[in-house]
């Protein structure tokens, strides 16, 4: 009767440990948040931005209507951010010097609540050529998961590309 009791108990200690290694992580959600903005960055720019882009004057409606759309659900504050070229610059040089950029690859690493670093690998294309290169930054958040400033480090000189 020991024996089988040792026994159930071992069993339910293997089933309790193997459905807490196979419990779904904890979503982070401002990692997503992350995510989505990194992609708005570093691919496009895409059919709506182009003609935003092409309207006359250096903030044009229909800019503003498409940063209200894919900025402001995931920064504090878009404006300040649009002033300081925190958002679309890279974008800009994009369509300026006629380049496609796609974010191949995206890796964000937590470093404390409220701040991130990543990685994005941009495939950046012209004229049927492509290369790649590395951004690399810092990303802070707010309480809200708003991001409020996100310091880019072009590691493989991504912008000086995009401008030859």
């Amino acid at each position: 009767m020991r024996k089988l009791i040792i026994k159930l108990f071992m069993l339910t200690a293997l089933v309790a440990l193997a459905a807490g290694c196979s419990a779904p992580k904890e979503k982070d959600e401002n990692a997503e948040t992350i995510q989505s903005f990194l992609k708005n960055e570093f691919t496009g720019p895409g059919d709506e931005l182009k003609a935003a882009f092409n309207q006359d004057g250096p903030f044009p409606p229909e800019l503003k209507e498409y940063v209200v759309e894919n900025y402001a659900p995931l920064v504090m504050d878009w404006e300040d951010m649009m002033n300081m070229n925190l958002i679309l610059f890279y974008q800009r040089v994009a369509f300026e010097n006629g380049y496609l950029m796609k974010a191949t690859n995206i890796e964000i690493i937590k470093d404390s609540d409220l701040a991130y670093d990543y990685k994005v690998d941009v495939e950046y294309s012209k004229n049927g050529e492509t290369s790649t290169a590395t951004v690399a930054a810092r990303i802070n958040l707010n309480e809200d998961g708003k991001i409020v400033s996100t310091r880019n480090m072009d590691v493989d000189d991504l912008l000086e590309k995009m401008n030859q």
